[in-house]
């Protein structure tokens, strides 16, 4: 069984599931959070982030359209309890393009470049929840960015944006190596393309300019040896790089962004594999080491704002108002080969409000809890 969270465009935290229910048993979206001022303007939630707690439950991070940000726990019963919330006073007028989670700190983005690190213990209790800003690390990156990432070992970060190229960073560098009064005057332009920012990873000259809008990127792998990125952009290109092997991309697929660009892209659970929406209704997998397009899903009426894969389906959210969960078929073991299956829409939950951002648990039902719940499902009593 996946559990996945949904935040939507009034500032609403959803809960839905998805498992081995019997015929006619359908999974509903359970709302956890929701604004608690029905008068004051409504804030998006911009980002959605989780991680493990040790032994149950997990931890979510939210940061909304208002600046405000809070650190949760998520109850195994679907039950939201809030331990810690700030503000990011240098937000201004801009959004939160970033949000990443480890054990011990949340890390937040702005596009205007204020980055933030917030440690926390996971025995921080509900009463210790106020709009004080907890003591934190913070530090100043490039502006005009469209998208930040993180691996889940936090070790590194990497951007992009409008004339804003691709970078990768040391994380504990971009907090150590320079106070924010220097970065904000001197680290927020380069004076010549081969200058690095103070944290930069000489990633074998990444920083060379390029003519593209970078609208979004992702990490292909996971741990701090994360050498491989993949960008989307505004001209429906996909571009990969490693950081080890040259200055530009190693592979730059064109128009695969039907329309409108490249808005979103995640890598998938399988191997070689990356799912990929645009600005008009397509949701495509794409395998990784061809740049084809494998299969797409139908039924979409409006852009996917955000996708996240899991062990067993993959969770969407769009303008249509809608959520979907997909199941998914793995490439091929060779390239280029015709793909025998193709992923579909397993179900789909209509919303009163627009999704903005579908973010998964993390956390797999072991067999045996899988098995317990098929108990109780078989000794439920039958009504006509």
């Amino acid at each position: 069984m996946s559990r996945f969270v949904l935040g939507d465009e009034l500032g609403n935290i959803k809960v839905f599931r998805h498992g081995n229910l019997p015929p006619g048993c359908k999974t509903n979206v359970k709302t956890v959070y929701s604004q608690e001022d029905s008068s004051a303007l409504p804030k998006v939630v911009q980002k959605l982030a989780t991680a493990l707690r040790p032994h149950s439950g997990t931890t979510l991070a939210a940061a909304f359209s208002d600046g405000s940000c809070s650190l949760s726990t998520l109850n195994d019963d679907d039950t939201l309890t809030q331990n810690l919330k700030w503000t990011e006073p240098r937000i201004t007028q801009n959004k939160f393009i970033g949000l990443s989670l480890n054990q011990s700190a949340a890390f937040a983005c702005t596009s205007n470049g204020m980055l933030r690190r917030v440690p926390f213990t996971v025995e921080h209790t509900p009463k210790e929840a106020s709009d004080q800003l907890p003591q934190s690390d913070i530090s100043i990156i490039p502006s005009r960015l469209f998208d930040w990432r993180m691996p889940e070992d936090c070790s590194t970060f990497a951007y992009g944006g409008d004339e804003v190229d691709l970078s990768l960073w040391d994380t504990e560098l971009a907090f150590t190596s320079a106070s924010p009064s220097k970065n904000s005057a001197t680290s927020r332009k380069r004076k010549r393309n081969d200058d690095l920012f103070s944290g930069e990873i000489p990633n074998d000259h990444l920083t060379l300019r390029q003519p593209i809008r970078i609208t979004t990127l992702t990490f292909l792998q996971s741990t701090c040896n994360s050498h491989h990125l993949m960008t989307g952009t505004q001209f429906g290109d996909l571009r990969r790089y490693d950081t080890r092997a040259a200055r530009r991309p190693i592979s730059n697929w064109t128009g695969l962004g039907k329309r409108g660009g490249v808005r979103v892209i995640e890598k998938g659970i399988s191997e070689h594999e990356l799912f990929m929406g645009d600005n008009g209704s397509n949701l495509y997998s794409i395998d990784l080491r061809t740049g084809r397009i494998l299969y797409g899903y139908k039924g979409f009426s409006g852009a996917v704002t955000s996708i996240s894969p899991s062990p067993t389906v993959l969770a969407s959210v769009s303008l249509d108002r809608n959520a979907r969960l997909h199941s998914t078929f793995p490439p091929s073991l060779t390239p280029g080969n015709n793909q025998d299956g193709r992923g579909e829409v397993l179900d789909k939950w209509y919303l009163t409000t627009v999704p903005t951002v579908v973010v998964w648990d993390k956390r797999a039902v072991s067999p045996r809890e899988d098995e317990h719940n098929d108990d109780v499902w078989d000794n439920l009593e039958h009504i006509m």
